[in-house]
């Protein structure tokens, strides 16, 4: 499941205080201290005792809203306050979500979500053995033209491993994943891919037909050749040795994987 967005409540600027006081109302009778509130809200602690004492009558609406919002705040949520303008002719009223612009599910980003999960379910419960890097491992595919790391998208976190085999994820997430990011963009005008996945580097892999490349240290490339297929950085002082899978997109870099899977067993 993809997790790309971030939940909003919007109510009328006048009844923000109304929803605060019905928030410190309710956090105080689940025993919250008024100085743990007054942080949460941004009040000063004698507005906070104010508001639990308070006698206003707040709508059946505005207490709903309050009442969710706690509900996620006492299961360790961040609450941040903040004010939306908007030029809609239409109230907003209620429960929303709000996505970053390199988010938003156009066609493109839509394509490369659905490209990175069918890779992975391509890949899922496949034994990888000393694949495995101490690293979590991920898979990185960027946008056709990207500008940076935000149009980058890979698994939120890396894919969950058990038992040497991939068994899920979750959630995909654009401008995440910041190193295979770099690679990617560093590499990708010369060599002419869109995905890249990260595995633990052994000597098996110079037995495939795969064709390899080698980086500096400082994950430059030592020649000019234009076409690999993996790319194979030794590691440095506190850097593990690491393949890099590289293709067209996430599905071609998962069916190299399992070459290589193919080849070792």
């Amino acid at each position: 499941m993809t997790n790309m967005v971030n939940e909003v409540f919007l109510i009328r600027g006048e009844e923000t205080i109304l929803l605060k006081k019905a928030i410190a109302r309710i956090l105080y009778e689940k025993n919250f201290d008024q100085s743990d509130i007054s942080k949460i809200l941004n009040l000063s602690q004698p507005q906070v005792s104010n508001y639990c004492k308070s006698k206003d009558k707040i709508s059946k609406n505005i207490i709903d809203i309050a009442q969710e919002i706690s509900d996620k705040i006492l299961k360790g949520d961040t609450l941040n306050f903040q004010t939306c303008i908007s030029f809609s002719e239409e109230i907003l009223k209620g429960n929303f979500f709000i996505a970053d612009k390199n988010e938003i599910l156009t066609d493109e980003n839509s394509k490369i979500l659905d490209n990175l999960k069918q890779a992975f379910f391509n890949i899922s419960d496949r034994k990888l053995d000393e694949l495995i890097p101490k690293v979590k491992i991920n898979i990185a595919m960027s946008k056709d033209n990207p500008k940076g790391p935000e149009d980058v998208a890979s698994f939120l976190n890396g894919l969950i491993i058990a038992d040497d085999k991939i068994t899920g994820y979750n959630s995909i997430r654009f401008g995440k994943s910041k190193h295979l990011s770099s690679i990617l963009l560093k590499h990708k005008s010369n060599l002419d891919f869109k995905a890249i996945m990260n595995i633990a580097y052994v000597k098996e892999i110079k037995k495939t037909e795969l064709s390899l490349g080698f980086l500096t240290k400082d994950f430059e490339l030592k020649d000019s050749k234009k076409n690999y297929d993996i790319l194979i950085h030794k590691g440095d002082f506190g850097i593990e040795p690491c393949a890099y899978i590289i293709g067209k997109d996430a599905l071609d870099v998962a069916d190299k994987l399992l070459k290589i899977v193919g080849e070792k067993h």
